[in-house]
């Protein structure tokens, strides 16, 4: 699907009638309706620019605009010059490459929309900075919850800049231009401080770590869906293992092993010394939301500590399954597609835990020799999902950044539609008791991943 804006639409026809009207026979001595036409494209492009923003996916598209309306503008020059037939040949490959500069990055690199939340409550979200004192650590985390009322739809991050140069940076895109600049202009359903929903009972909380070299705006789709329902949502930055972090007094940390003491492409290091951090982590906001709970202006009396939930993609799935095994605040966790470093790593997990993989983590035995065995320890309830048809980042945004991104025939949005459906309907079963015929077909522990349909 092409995901152009409205104005960029308007913009990209509004080039096409300078180039073809030429061609035809009524509209020639008709200067001022020649001159009109040809200024046309630049009245639109100006409103696309300050109604809905340029990006530098579009710069060839301006650049090409600009060349046709001043190309047109000398043609008209002189009004008794004579003039020369249109070049149909050029004026056919200037038709192609303005409509190929426009499509193309509209389809490549698309301002997207977030699947819509389903649940009842309106969605807030507020940014915060915590501070592990005792490892003199700083971390960031964007906590969704459910809202009394909507407000405006805040921005998908509050530094596009700063994470546009920090995705370029740890995936090797080029950081002079950078091609991400447009995730300034993609919106969630949720509104920044509105109030939360006042409703008689606490709401349950879930914590989210991202994956190596993630945000935590990743997962963002799911986070606002969570909300809708009644849940509270910390999602954090695990700073130098993120692909940037961002703090409110302007300090930005890209993404740096080095800072953690791990060398490049220490693999099995990195396990060994990320894990322990990430743990330590999430438990720091799991402390913060005991603090919270108490007296925070915003969520004094409406999270319920007794009804706690981790849940991770990639590395951070490992890590929720771990802060689930050793801290008891945690009551049940989720793994999207976190492969284990090695089988003799799994550790038995004591509560309940949902693991979520990815089609094409068929293919690595090591993953799967350890989620088999993690299956097999579990002494709690146990279940293991595949998501039809995807890869290792189905289960975030990613997908929706990019179709390029996304497997062959996979929809990513009933991707996110069919994790969403399922993480709310473990998290309801064990931390609101609420039964759901969804998870009743694989009770139980199962050795072998059941499809989710």
């Amino acid at each position: 699907m092409i995901a152009m804006r409205v104005l960029e639409w308007i913009f990209l026809l509004s080039c096409l009638p300078v180039l073809l009207l030429p061609h035809l026979s009524l509209v020639r001595g008709r200067r001022w309706f020649s001159v009109s036409l040809a200024l046309l494209p630049l009245l639109v492009g100006l409103l696309h620019i300050v109604l809905e923003g340029w990006r530098t996916q579009m710069i060839p598209l301006y650049a090409l605009a600009a060349l046709i309306v001043v190309r047109r503008m000398i043609g008209l020059r002189g009004k008794g010059s004579p003039r020369r037939s249109p070049n149909v040949f050029l004026t056919g490959g200037l038709v192609v490459a303005i409509v190929v500069s426009g499509l193309l990055p509209g389809w490549l690199l698309p301002v997207f929309a977030l699947p819509e939340p389903s649940g009842p409550y309106p969605v807030g979200i507020v940014h915060r900075e915590l501070v592990d004192r005792a490892r003199g650590r700083r971390l960031m985390a964007s906590i969704w919850y459910p809202a009394a009322r909507s407000g405006p739809r805040a921005a998908l991050t509050d530094s596009p800049d700063a994470l546009a140069f920090g995705l370029a940076s740890a995936y090797g895109l080029p950081e002079a231009a950078p091609v991400l600049q447009h995730l300034r202009y993609i919106k969630v359903a949720a509104s920044q401080s509105v109030p939360p929903a006042n409703d008689k009972t606490p709401f349950p909380v879930l914590v989210f770590s991202h994956g190596l070299v993630g945000t935590r705006i990743q997962n963002s789709a799911t986070f606002q869906e969570l909300a809708s329902w009644g849940y509270v949502v910390a999602a954090l930055d695990h700073t130098d293992a993120a692909a940037v972090t961002v703090f409110p007094d302007g300090e930005i940390r890209p993404f740096d092993l080095g800072r953690l003491g791990i060398r490049p492409n220490a693999v099995e290091t990195a396990t060994q010394v990320l894990l322990p951090i990430w743990v330590a982590d999430q438990r720091a906001v799991y402390d913060a939301l005991d603090a919270w709970a108490k007296d925070d202006p915003v969520f004094g009396g409406k999270l319920d500590l007794q009804r706690v939930g981790s849940f991770g993609h990639s590395f951070g799935g490992v890590t929720a399954l771990e802060v689930c095994r050793v801290d008891d605040r945690c009551r049940a966790a989720v793994n999207l597609d976190g492969g284990f470093a090695s089988s003799e790593s799994v550790k038995a997990a004591i509560r309940p835990i949902l693991l979520m993989t990815s089609t094409a983590s068929k293919e690595i035995a090591k993953a799967n020799q350890g989620w088999s065995r993690l299956m097999k320890q579990a002494t709690g309830p146990a279940y293991w999902l595949e998501l039809p048809g995807s890869d290792h980042y189905s289960f975030t945004i990613l997908p929706l950044l990019s179709p390029a991104l996304a497997p062959t025939g996979f929809d990513a949005y009933r991707g996110l539609r069919t994790v969403d459906t399922y993480l709310r309907a473990f998290f309801d079963l064990y931390l609101r008791g609420i039964p759901t015929p969804l998870l009743e077909s694989a009770s139980g522990k199962t050795d072998a991943p059941w499809p989710a349909n």
